[in-house]
């Protein structure tokens, strides 16, 4: 929201801020350089806080047509309340500011910030900077969603990035995209596991805090803080807001009701204890539109794409005694219905946990691929509500399962023709691993599965235009991601879905970068 000096000081004094207990700020330059915009400058008389104050770096999320969400933590040095400025610009330059504001962090949300900041317009790069004990943080850029005639979409989407497996180069690769309108992340931000040593461990290449296993508030918090202290992270959410849906690992492996593999209530105490840890930890690292405990959630981007979360663990986090066998539980199968009704534009995204299509409608397994995936019935319930609903272009994505494909959405593999896609009522990728290990490549025997790789990281670019969806799946030579130096990425392989063919063709060039992208921050 723009605020007028005048206004600013107005609500200060509403919410009972008393100004000299803020930052000292004054309007125009003060040896800086920078003009007189109506708004506060940030000033700081004392001795400055911590050099590594903003040492996690920023973030922004979930953006909306008219806003974004922005995200910090300060690391204080010292117990307390800290107050932190807030700048809002179209420029990296920061001299002609949209919007201000001051908030207080502490303990109580591990001196996370996380604000909805609002009276954006569509379409539209920003840049934001916060500053606290006299230290001001990286500067970050984070872009609107577009309304009304849209012609063309970037978009990445990666999953199951596991730090003790190696580095999170494709990270790198994705921040340095500066045509990007946003990246979506498909779980498994983290791992909840321990380091080499400390009881049951996953990937020991590089070292995790806490080393152990992850089971109170505090170690989910440091186990977020650890990851965000990763260099190649930070940068792809100081450059792109991101788009993200849980899997498992923010919780635990596998949750079951009451319970997950990798929980013994009898050492590990409560479980339920345990997911309300992780939850209120996920809700102040994370820029995300949580409502409560509901991830799932939509977007709509102009009049080209439609975007929708669904939450696969939802009937295992917070089961409800009508969720039945219901791949979504109930309550989401519902709102999921209602939501589709609404879809207009002729791409939907339909971000889920697992494999959609790899199961046959009897529930057989379509091939080594699968994971952990939808019921043909659950499936096929979905499929009649996008048909019903008129949905000219379904594109599944998908995370988990640590491996790159490519496939029709054939319900049944035996009414599918793979020459002509007769048969397909959709398309569908699995986005591969930003560092966790591959499960296996090759050739399933499965009809509607066109490509699979397991022993490589990746992530998916997607160019969308009215006419068509470009998919793109970016990897490396150094598939283990063990050296630390960010290697050239290579295209692996590459597809195209017309609008309205519901089928795959491999394409053997990438799509073509935007020629204006704005500018990424400095």
């Amino acid at each position: 929201m723009t605020w007028s000096r005048r206004e600013f000081l107005e609500r200060c004094a509403a919410l009972g801020v008393v100004m000299t207990a803020l930052p000292s700020m004054g309007c125009g330059p003060k040896g800086d350089g920078l003009p007189d915009d109506g708004f506060p400058r940030y000033q700081w008389d004392g001795d400055p806080g911590p050099e590594g104050t903003f040492s996690h770096g920023v973030a922004s999320g979930d953006p909306l047509s008219d806003s974004v969400l922005l995200w910090t933590r300060v690391s204080p040095g010292a117990d307390g309340d800290v107050d932190v400025f807030v700048e809002v610009s179209e420029s990296p330059t920061f001299e002609q500011r949209v919007a201000v504001d001051t908030f207080t962090v502490n303990a109580d949300t591990d001196y996370t910030l996380k604000l909805d900041q609002t009276g954006l317009e569509p379409g539209k790069t920003y840049f934001y900077r916060f500053s606290a004990l006299g230290r001001t943080s990286p500067i970050g850029r984070a872009r609107t969603l577009s309304v009304g005639a849209l012609e063309r979409l970037r978009v990445a989407v990666c999953s199951c990035s596991n730090y003790g497996f190696g580095y999170f180069h494709g990270y790198r690769h994705i921040s340095q995209r500066a045509d990007l309108d946003f990246w979506v992340h498909l779980g498994d931000y983290f791992y909840e596991h321990a380091s080499v040593g400390e009881g049951f461990f996953y990937g020991g290449f590089r070292p995790l805090d806490p080393p152990n296993e992850l089971l109170t508030l505090e170690d989910y918090r440091r186990r977020y803080a650890w990851y965000r202290g990763d260099v190649d992270l930070q940068e792809v959410h100081r450059q792109h807001p991101m788009m993200h849906c849980w899997d498992d690992h923010e919780f635990a492996d596998n949750p079951e009701i009451g319970g997950a593999a990798n929980h013994d209530a009898d050492t590990e105490g409560s479980w339920e204890d345990r997911v309300a840890a992780a939850l209120k930890a996920y809700s102040e690292w994370i820029p995300s539109r949580l409502d409560g405990n509901k991830i799932y959630r939509e977007f709509v981007l102009g009049d080209l794409a439609h975007v929708i979360f669904t939450d696969r663990q939802r009937r295992f986090l917070w089961p409800e005694p009508d969720d039945a066998e219901l791949y979504l539980g109930a309550a989401q199968s519902t709102w999921l219905a209602d939501r589709l009704t609404n879809v207009t534009a002729p791409w939907l995204l339909f971000c889920t946990g697992t494999s959609f299509t790899s199961r046959s409608p009897a529930g057989e397994a379509g091939g080594a691929f699968d994971g952990e995936p939808w019921d043909g019935a659950s499936r096929r319930a979905v499929l009649d509500e996008f048909a019903a609903a008129g949905i000219e272009n379904v594109v599944v994505l998908v995370g988990d399962i640590h491996k790159s494909q490519a496939l029709d959405v054939a319900h049944d593999p035996t009414a599918y023709d793979p020459a002509t896609g007769a048969g397909s009522e959709g398309v569908e990728f699995a986005c591969g691993s930003i560092t966790s290990p591959g499960l296996g490549t090759g050739d399933t025997g499965a009809a509607q599965l066109l490509w699979t790789v397991g022993d490589q990281r990746s992530y998916l670019l997607l160019d969308i235009t009215r006419e068509k969806l470009q998919a793109e799946f970016w990897g490396y030579a150094d598939a283990l991601k063990e050296q630390e130096a960010t290697p050239q990425e290579l295209l692996l392989k590459s597809f195209t879905t017309t609008s309205g063919s519901h089928h795959l063709v491999e394409t053997a060039t990438a799509s073509t970068p935007r020629a204006d992208a704005p500018e990424l921050a400095p």
